[in-house]
This record gives C-alpha cells, sequence and structure tokens, in this order.
C-alpha cells in the first residue's frame, strides 16, 4: 500500500486533504501528519512515506527549508501552494508535481496516482535543482522529458526551439537536439521573455546567441549554431528594436 504523509501548519488543510485521500484514494495509508519543517523530519524518518503532500510556507520556514534536511530522497513530494508565482514556475521548470489551494480533488488524486514506490533515478536532480533555483531566487534550468528520459539544461547553453505540431526540438550550443512532446507555447511561457524572443510562429530563439539579421528574402536571423530562422513580417519591426536595445545600436 502507498503511504503518504500531510505536510501542511494548517489544521483545516489536513483534515480537507486526509478526507479528499479517504474518499478518492481508498488504497493510500495516510502514515502521518506534521504542522512545522522540524515535526516533518521527525515523521518521514519514522514513517518513510512514498509520497508527501508539502505545503510551501509553514510558521517554522519553508517546505524548501524541510527538503534541504534529505539530500537524496527516498519520497516524492506534491508541493502545495497558494500562488506563489516564483514556486509556481520553478516546479514547471524542474518537471515536479505540485497543486494550487484551494486544492481541486481530481488533480489530487492524479497526483498521488503518480507516486512511485521508489522514486524515479532522476528525482534528486530535479529536486536539487529545485532548491538551487529557490536560494538563488533564479530559474537557470529546465528539465525536459522525453522518451530517452530526463535532461538537465542550462537556460544559457539553448540557442533556439523549433516547433513541430505538438513538439519542440530544443537546440543547444554543443550541437545536441533533444524532443519533447509538448508544444513550443508551453515554453514560451516559461521561458524569461527578456532573453527568449519568439521570431516566427515555429521558432523561438535566445537572443544572446544571434549572430546577424540578414534581409534575403524578408529577413532571417543567423544563430550561432549556423541555423539561419525566418523572421515574421510582423515580427520584424519589433525584434529588429529588440535588438536595439539589447546591443544599444
Amino acid at each position: 500500500m502507498k503511504r503518504i504523509a500531510i505536510i501542511d501548519d494548517e489544521p483545516d488543510a489536513r483534515q480537507m486533504l486526509r478526507t479528499m485521500i479517504d474518499t478518492l484514494c481508498p488504497d493510500v495509508d495516510i502514515c502521518g501528519e506534521a504542522d512545522s519543517v522540524e515535526s516533518a523530519y521527525v515523521l518521514i524518518r519514522q514513517t518513510q512515506p512514498h509520497g508527501i503532500l508539502l505545503d510551501i510556507s509553514m510558521e517554522d520556514g519553508t517546505g524548501f527549508d524541510l527538503l534541504e534536511k534529505f539530500p537524496h530522497p527516498n519520497f516524492q513530494s506534491i508541493f502545495t501552494t497558494a500562488h506563489d508565482e516564483f514556486a509556481l514556475k520553478a516546479f514547471r521548470y524542474h518537471a515536479l508535481d505540485y497543486l494550487l489551494k484551494p486544492i481541486n480533488p481530481v488533480e489530487l488524486a492524479q497526483a498521488i496516482d503518480r507516486v512511485k514506490v521508489s522514486p524515479p533515478e532522476d528525482y534528486s536532480a530535479r529536486i536539487n535543482n529545485l532548491l538551487e533555483s529557490a536560494q538563488s531566487g533564479q530559474l537557470n534550468k529546465i528539465t525536459l522529458t522525453s522518451q530517452e528520459g530526463m535532461a538537465f539544461l542550462r537556460l544559457d547553453q539553448i540557442v533556439r526551439l523549433e516547433s513541430d505540431g505538438s513538439y519542440t526540438t530544443f537546440y543547444l550550443l554543443n550541437q545536441e537536439r533533444h524532443v519533447v512532446s509538448r508544444p513550443m507555447k508551453e515554453f514560451e511561457e516559461l521561458l524569461p521573455e527578456d532573453e527568449f524572443f519568439k521570431l516566427h510562429q515555429s521558432h523561438l530563439v535566445n537572443l544572446a546567441f544571434v549572430k546577424k539579421i540578414l534581409r534575403e528574402e524578408g529577413g532571417f536571423a543567423l544563430m550561432e549554431d549556423g541555423c539561419k530562422v525566418p523572421i515574421a513580417r510582423r515580427r520584424k519591426e519589433e525584434f529588429l528594436e529588440v535588438m536595439r536595445q539589447r546591443f544599444r545600436c
């Protein structure tokens, strides 16, 4: 039976989660509750849950503070938070489950269903990347999931993204390519808009790697990887202005 621990400093929130789990996940054992970072640490050590429902903000610290006590967690975390924009984006960057309060019962059941008895091999790396982001206040890496597994990409190594229907290909400075089955629009929303620019319906480029702007055939951006990316007519003036401001020319 899958063991889940509930960690939240609000009694009503813990009771609500317990009720929903009892109703929707009858095969799940709630192995305990905690209302603080310290009591959660003791609970996890004593009960060895397969997964935890982890509130981000608690009176004696944060969920991140708790995870720092487990460098190689043998449990998965489902984060719960109320409109913490940075945290929400960080969870999406690092492919981690989260629930936005007030919690939707169906989404809760789906998240618990994704908890495995043993975490995936790359889970520690994803959590450590999350903690690094939380400590620095910056999102410098993004986690991609593909048929081959997980890839952890530094944003300053991504030259461009290319869309092909529901698939997106990432092209890196070292000539690597990573294909994921997610539409480019999702990454356009995630990646910093002051660093990445949508030149064309199918192309998102890292402005730092634009080598030249070519006038031929309506306009292209020559990228550091040698690719010529077409510039959509409606995007051309904005792109030129962005580049002028970026390089003050």
